[in-house]
């Protein structure tokens, strides 16, 4: 699968790591993500943890495309929690209100 640029991806890598990430290029031998995140357990369900912490997250990281199993598009509800946990401006959670 080929997934366009600037679109929010999953990938699930060799490794057994799941990233979502904004793919920002790619060719036949690598992939390009930004601000990449690793999908984990936690105690209240699943969490977003950082992808090699030690690296500058706002400059892209190159993936050798031999060692993603699989890609596709992220979910709408997935890439909403991905875009609040990336952006610098926060959405608020829906209200439960009815006025």
């Amino acid at each position: 699968m080929t997934i366009e640029n600037d679109k929010i991806a999953t990938l699930k890598l060799v490794t057994g790591e799941e990233i979502i990430a904004k793919v920002t290029d790619h060719t036949k031998e690598k992939i390009t993500i930004h601000k990449p995140l690793v999908i984990m357990m936690s105690q209240q369900g699943l969490a977003f943890g950082t992808f090699v912490p030690t690296m500058d997250q706002s400059k892209g990281i190159e993936i050798d495309i031999n060692n993603v199993v699989v890609i596709g598009y992220a979910n709408e509800k997935v890439v909403n929690e991905y875009n609040n946990a990336t952006s610098t401006i926060k959405t608020p959670p829906k209200s439960n209100i009815v006025v």
